[in-house]
């Protein structure tokens, strides 16, 4: 019964901070739920989803999450090792270096958001400055306002802002690696290359399948950062699904039609964390 009564309270948060609001997004998207007062919620049955998949506007905005969240993983998760790699090294003032590496992470976005505004303003931001003498860009242009590069941007910003979290969790778990095991390869005359495939990476394959999964969680339903920089522009090219459902619910009013957005961006992080959790149990 004690046992049972210290776990009320987190019982009842889960319940009603994430139980409740699931279950109810799940009944949403089954209806015609919008903001107007005056129009009463009906039960539609599927009509939101087969509206959804038949938008060719949403394949590209799926379209876009997939790319936002690939290269923007694979960037923090190669430079988070490669950067755990350097502070696991015994070199003189590896402290302020850490230090140093971990100044993105508790950088505001709203912050990073302004700045990178204010740098590639097409009139007088330094980057898109140096970049119309140099002749890459038009005068009075920004990469912002190009749809291919405006993609690249707010992912380089993303790799920059969330690399030190895979850098820590690299780094701990490289401290971890039994150092025999690097002496013995030495003695037999590997080199460091054949020593990083051989024995860091094996090493590492559990914290990397774990790290993948939540960075790509994280980053398929990130939102802040894109809205900030963007607003989902230009012409739509760096909207993703996270922004989708908020200009659907909020900008539109139709609330059951974007909570079958989320319906969507949800099965596939569940669909995700059920692969790393199958996969993770057969390697056991």
């Amino acid at each position: 019964m004690i046992g049972i009564l210290f776990a009320v309270p987190a019982l009842i948060f889960l319940l009603t901070f994430v139980l409740y609001p699931v279950a109810y997004n799940i009944f949403l998207s089954f209806t015609n739920a919008s903001l107007s007062a005056k129009k009463a919620v009906k039960f539609v049955g599927l009509k939101n989803f087969t509206v959804m998949f038949s938008n060719k506007l949403f394949k590209q905005y799926f379209w876009n999450t997939c790319k936002w969240t690939f290269w923007s993983v694979l960037g923090q998760m190669l430079l988070g090792l490669g950067l755990a790699m350097l502070i696991s090294q015994p070199i003189k003032g590896a402290t302020a270096i850490r230090s140093f590496l971990l100044i993105p992470y508790v950088v505001p976005a709203v912050t990073l958001a302004l700045v990178s505004k204010w740098i590639l303003n097409s009139d007088y931001g330094i980057i898109s400055y140096w970049c119309q003498q140099a002749g890459w860009l038009d005068a009075r242009q920004s990469f912002l306002a190009m749809k291919g590069p405006a993609m690249w941007v707010v992912v380089i910003l993303n790799i920059w802002r969330s690399y030190p979290f895979p850098m820590l969790i690299y780094w701990a778990a490289l401290k971890n690696i039994d150092r025999e095991l690097y002496e013995a390869a030495t003695v037999d005359g590997s080199s460091k290359w054949q020593m990083f495939r051989y024995i860091t990476l094996p090493q590492l394959r559990g914290t990397t399948a774990v790290l993948l999964i939540l960075r790509i969680v994280w980053t398929a339903t990130y939102y802040d950062l894109i809205y900030m920089v963007t607003g989902g522009g230009p012409t739509g090219s760096t909207t993703t699904l996270p922004i989708l459902i908020y200009q659907t619910s909020f900008g539109s009013g139709q609330l059951g039609a974007g909570a079958a957005i989320s319906m969507v961006l949800g099965v596939l992080m569940l669909g995700c964390i059920i692969f790393y959790i199958r996969n993770n149990m057969k390697e056991e």
